[in-house]
């Protein structure tokens, strides 16, 4: 596969997307719905196939958490969205620490050179 290519063209459908989107969602949300997924999804595997997948399902469940917190109250969606968001990342970066500090511990370094 060209990956140079694909690496290329990934960057300009996102680029695109970005700049579709920020005037009609906004830039703040728009932030949380790229970036925060893929930093949750980066931080619990180091497989190459699943970050994509569990970045789109904690995109989605932010979105879908936000509008339902949002239907009972007068406060927009977007804080519910970043906030759930953002939990999302926190409970990844502990799950990321903990698997590294348990395989870490016992696996032993090996001897240079």
């Amino acid at each position: 596969m060209p990956v140079r290519t694909l690496s290329f063209a990934f960057m300009i459908v996102l680029g695109l997307a970005v700049a579709l989107s920020v005037q009609i969602v906004g830039a703040l949300l728009v932030l949380t719905l790229l970036v925060t997924p893929a930093a949750a999804a980066a931080r619990i595997t180091a497989s190459p196939v699943l970050p994509p997948a569990l970045s789109v399902v904690f995109a989605v469940v932010s979105i879908e958490g936000g509008i339902l917190l949002a239907l009972g109250s007068s406060i927009p969606i977007s804080p519910y969205v970043t906030t759930i968001s953002f939990s999302i990342y926190l409970v990844c970066r502990l799950v990321g620490t903990y698997r590294t500090r348990q395989w870490g511990a016992g696996r032993i370094a090996p001897e240079p050179g």
